[in-house]
């Protein structure tokens, strides 16, 4: 498995939601494989809280599990991060916890995507989503924006890198790849 401890990469977060809903599995797996040829990788969670991984099948199962033992699988506090993040799809909700001491969205003023709220909708479970990061981000004051339904879409603002859903994984790792290399 890639991303082992090497002292001659730089240090990457990623940034992933602790939420019932869970982690896709496909979609991890996908942007851990990309940003782990490139950086020592750490996962960041609201409150580092675990992940649970969903969409779980033969392909990835084994992945899975091997991913588990790694001590970089275990979340760090995505409250305590100023180094450039990367968030795609569902993984922009975490985003929603981080809060500075006097209660305000520590993205406040920032450019953002995320699901869209027509995305969100034709999903399952829509009712049981506990926020929508859509109005979310336009009440904390952010500017939201999205493209067409399962479009890639990806959001670059200061050291902050957003990708609507899964068919943006690539480009936003692309540009976390990009962001790094220019803050050299």
């Amino acid at each position: 498995m890639a991303s082992e401890r090497l002292p001659s990469r730089p240090a990457c977060l990623l940034v992933a939601s602790g939420a019932a809903e869970g982690v896709s599995a496909p979609s991890f797996l996908h942007c851990f494989t990309l940003a782990s040829s490139a950086f020592n990788l750490q996962v960041v969670t609201p409150g580092g809280k675990a992940m649970d991984f969903v969409d779980v099948d033969e392909s990835n199962a084994r992945w899975v599990q091997d991913f588990r033992l790694k001590a970089y699988a275990s979340p760090a506090k995505l409250e305590s991060i100023d180094e450039p993040i990367c968030a795609v799809g569902h993984g922009v909700a975490a985003l929603c916890s981080a809060t500075n001491e006097d209660g305000s969205w520590v993205f406040q003023g920032y450019s953002v995507t995320g699901p869209s709220v027509y995305e969100l909708i034709r999903a399952p479970g829509f009712a049981r989503l506990p926020l929508v990061v859509e109005d979310f981000v336009k009440d904390a004051g952010a500017s939201f924006s999205a493209s067409e339904p399962d479009a890639m879409h990806v959001v670059l603002d200061r050291h902050l890198i957003t990708g609507q859903n899964a068919s943006s994984t690539v480009p936003a790792v692309h540009s976390l790849l990009f962001l790094c290399g220019s803050r050299k």
